[in-house]
């Protein structure tokens, strides 16, 4: 999951304060899927305010309290999510790295991620071609080794077929 996807998804819809992201975090992911720090989620503040893609809205101090930031995107920032949702969709390392794209979906060309889900799918597609044309025997494995990677390549299989299911789903999800 991305966390400057969703701290940017988040503010497209409004100015929120550090603390306030992190419980909509753990809310939208049913708190299972991730866990933030305090400092994970103030460094990707810093970061995106480095960038120019958020800005300081207000500063409220109140006595005896550590100052409150509120935070709001960009112009630029509103472009950086679009882009950021893109190459998310673009370079999928796992389903787990999308899950922040699949919440702010709303703010991208929807027809444009359709095409790169396609292509991620072909990708997948290709490495089960591989899977599926290798030597079943692994005749030019050592024998002691032949049981562990027939269950590696079994779960790498597996696995990719599971993701293209997902995505096949999300692809006809996107599409209506």
């Amino acid at each position: 999951m991305s966390l400057q996807i969703f701290i940017l998804g988040t503010l497209s819809e409004g100015d929120h304060h550090p603390y306030d992201i992190k419980k909509l975090v753990l809310k939208a992911l049913d708190n299972t899927l991730t866990s933030i720090n305090d400092g994970t989620l103030y460094y990707n503040f810093q970061v995106l305010l480095k960038k120019g893609w958020i800005k300081k809205v207000e500063v409220v101090q109140s006595e005896n309290r550590p100052e409150k930031t509120t935070y709001g995107i960009t112009d630029v920032g509103r472009k950086a999510l679009e882009e950021e949702i893109y190459a998310a969709f673009k370079n999928i390392s796992d389903i787990n790295s999308l899950y922040s794209s699949l919440l702010f979906l709303d703010k991208v060309d929807k027809n444009k991620i359709a095409y790169l889900i396609e292509e991620a799918i072909e990708k997948l597609n290709k490495k089960i071609q591989i899977i599926e044309q290798a030597d079943p025997e692994l005749t030019d494995i050592p024998l002691e080794r032949r049981e562990a990677v027939h269950l590696i390549v079994n779960h790498a299989h597996h696995s990719i077929k599971n993701d293209m299911n997902w995505l096949s789903k999300l692809l006809i999800s996107v599409r209506s």
